[in-house]
């Protein structure tokens, strides 16, 4: 099935598309002639004689051209459900890869002769693995394909599960960080072949729902792997595991063809780093977008890694009643990014809504106080964590590829920052709770990165509601 309709259209906006004709470096998916307004594409009107003056003034200073190729489709493709089932089971796999180890500590402890609290250490390389690779991913997308460095990543999960079953301390720290190579290059891949496809209507939908494979990825490893380790044994179980991304690698294959029609073969990948960092650092919405995922990702690891323990150690709960609201966490983190998803679209604007969930998890994480007075409010407080702590990952990687002029090529880029999150905040957390001697008040004072984080997201948003007064075209479709 060919990528777009072979036949020439003229091209058409979007529905309620918004063009800011003042800042006309950032005009993407139109082209501006010189023939003035009777050429403009399809469906625009012009406002009276200020309009018209404005178009010709941003032509004059900068042509800007970009084909119907490049744009996001007005309406749903067919491809859109191949492409939103690959990449959300690829997410669902890549998330187990990293879980793997975590759902059988004490087993693999057993095995390796350490202690099962090492194994964070392992989490600890797959994620410093994706730091540096985050940041190659969008050459390498812009060189060989998305849909290739989709089957890249799948592979190297594979391999990375293979080699962890040799059972060495050595070999399981080397697959780490394959694993985390493979991490890193998921989720650039997989937004440049979304952004393409999705309407700009649905992108945060589309984006959340694939990003739901997150929590369905890890719920699944913890059901399954310790199931499969006591009957198979603990290597043979990662074995049978690491077939899944081979077998899913293969179906990009039939698609690739397609899917990989924009690579620019010539391009150098490791050449653009650097102009790539410098690009988020000089645009004020990648660049608070990094941020946001530095805060928020932060939030998130903090929430999974010591909720549990604080209930335990702080509060005496039971495991097993502290295992129940964990999984309400994760519950929660699944439904808040598709509900997320669906809100930003709503509004149609994923800053607002991305500023709501960095607002709560402030409000959520200060709550956690009241697991000793009013439990219930505690556990809510819990819910609400998970919800908002997990559910912007899609809304963020939606903006991402909405303010990036190759399409979703800086997802990795961006992602870097995320990665950093996840590693130093929990860290961090460790460092800070033996001075406080309280989970509750540690909590309280890693609040504050979610009232950051919707500081900088209200702030884009007000940014944005400022680009739209007089002087403006609105297009119809």
């Amino acid at each position: 099935m060919p990528w777009h309709n072979p036949a020439p259209r003229a091209p058409r906006f979007v529905k309620r598309k918004i063009v800011d004709i003042s800042a006309e470096k950032n005009l993407v998916g139109r082209e501006l002639t010189s023939h003035g307004p009777e050429m403009m594409p399809v469906g625009t009107q012009l406002r009276g004689e200020g309009d018209h003056l404005a178009v010709c003034a941003a032509h004059r200073n900068e042509r800007v051209h970009m084909t119907q190729d490049d744009r996001p489709p007005a309406r749903i493709s067919p491809q859109l459900y191949t492409a939103l089932g690959l990449t959300s089971a690829s997410q669902v796999i890549a998330t187990a890869s990293v879980l793997a180890l975590t759902t059988i500590p004490t087993l693999v402890a057993t095995a390796l002769g350490v202690a099962p609290h090492l194994i964070g250490y392992q989490v600890s390389l797959i994620y410093a693995a994706g730091v540096v690779f985050s940041m190659l991913a969008g050459g390498w997308v812009t060189r060989i394909g998305a849909a290739r460095v989709g089957q890249i990543a799948l592979i190297c999960s594979a391999v990375g599960l293979f080699v962890m079953a040799t059972g060495s301390t050595a070999m399981i720290a080397l697959a780490s960080c394959v694993i985390g190579i493979g991490y890193a290059l998921n989720n650039p891949s997989s937004s440049h072949i979304l952004a393409r496809l999705a309407p700009a209507r649905r992108r945060n939908l589309i984006f959340s729902i694939k990003q739901a494979g997150v929590p369905v990825g890890g719920g699944l490893i913890a059901l399954l792997m310790p199931f499969l380790a006591a009957r198979l044994g603990w290597q043979v179980a990662l074995l049978w595991l690491g077939v899944v991304p081979l077998l899913l690698a293969l179906a990009y294959q039939r698609v690739r063809s397609d899917w990989d029609n924009d690579r620019q073969q010539g391009s150098r990948p490791f050449a653009g780093v650097l102009n790539r960092q410098r690009e988020i650092w000089s645009s004020p919405a990648l660049r608070a977008l990094s941020i946001m995922g530095f805060l928020f990702s932060g939030v998130q690891l903090m929430i999974s890694t010591f909720v549990v323990v604080m209930l335990v150690e702080q509060f005496g709960w039971t495991l097993a009643g502290a295992a129940l609201v964990a999984a309400l966490v994760q519950a929660a983190g699944a439904f808040g990014r598709i509900f997320w998803g669906l809100v930003a679209d709503w509004l149609q604007s994923g800053f607002l809504v991305l500023a709501f969930v960095g607002f709560l998890s402030f409000v959520s994480l200060l709550s956690f106080q009241f697991l000793e007075t009013v439990p219930w409010i505690g556990i809510l407080a819990a819910a609400l964590g998970g919800m908002t702590g997990s559910g912007w990952n899609g809304v963020l990687l939606a903006e991402v590829a909405k303010a990036s002029t190759g399409q979703g090529t800086m997802t990795g880029d961006v992602l870097t920052y995320t990665f950093l999150g996840v590693m130093v905040c929990p860290s961090l957390f460790a460092t800070l709770y033996p001075f406080l001697s309280s989970f509750t008040v540690t909590f309280a004072v890693f609040s504050v990165q979610g009232l950051l984080g919707a500081a900088l997201a209200l702030a884009l948003f007000l940014r944005e509601r400022g680009q739209r007064p007089v002087g403006r075209l609105r297009s119809h479709s």
